[in-house]
């Protein structure tokens, strides 16, 4: 099993820090589990995974739950509108999912009752990150609203990450512009790419350094800015 996240992968400059950070946080949240705990992927893609993390490696027993059924979900469903019986799941994963419905809450209820009692839900959600599709893109939400909803919906133990801050931020908007520039790029101009996506990853590396440093400083102003959030929180 694979224990780390790499943030080069491979040079690939699609790959953005957002991306990065969101794997790394499922991978220390699923690390946690327990073998064969029943875990509800709402939203997430049974194959053309995105990223670095598989939930799968985990020997855990996996549903998935998706409307788009190009995702290839054993479920498909809109996600306001669960069909599974209350208190189905240990663990439920919603990552980069509530920023593209227009009523957060409505699937955060849903979350909270397919739960089993204290079962866990971790979202991941994006907040400096650029409008996208998928197919709608609907709202960037603080943390102050992530606790709030959750508290308001049955949950406790809530726990907020910001995933890097200003310069995370600054290295992914550069990032961004850059791969939308080049990504019709041939074949004749591979070496290019090869060394573009060497100064990135060494960009995004420094990016992660000084926002660690920063927010060891105790620099609030930091905090203004994030690629987003990871929360988890427990149904009481």
């Amino acid at each position: 099993m694979n224990r780390s996240i790499s943030i080069d992968k491979s040079r690939d400059i699609s790959y953005s820090l957002r991306r990065y950070y969101v794997d790394e946080f499922h991978l220390r949240q699923a690390l946690s589990l327990k073998a064969g705990s029943s875990t509800l992927d709402l939203g997430g893609n049974r194959t053309g995974k995105r990223g670095q993390f598989d939930i799968e490696r985990f020997g855990l027993d996996v549903t998935y739950a998706n409307l788009s059924l190009a995702k290839n979900p054993h479920v498909g469903t809109d996600a306001a509108k669960l069909p599974f019986r209350e208190g189905s799941f240990d663990y439920v994963i919603c990552s980069e999912l509530l920023e593209h419905v227009p009523d957060p809450v409505s699937v955060i209820r849903e979350i909270h009752c397919v739960l089993k009692r204290r079962g866990v839900v971790v979202i991941c959600s994006p907040f400096n990150f650029p409008i996208h599709g998928d197919p709608s893109d609907y709202g960037r939400y603080t943390n102050f609203y992530w606790k709030e909803v959750l508290e308001s919906c049955g949950f406790g133990d809530i726990t907020i990450e910001f995933h890097g801050g200003f310069w995370s931020v600054m290295a992914d908007m550069s990032r961004h512009w850059v791969y939308s520039q080049t990504r019709e790029w041939g074949r004749e101009r591979a070496m290019s790419l090869n060394i573009i996506g060497r100064v990135l990853g060494i960009l995004k590396r420094k990016a992660i350094t000084l926002d660690i440093q920063r927010n060891q400083g105790v620099r609030k102003d930091s905090m203004n800015y994030t690629t987003g959030f990871g929360v988890t929180a427990c149904k009481l």
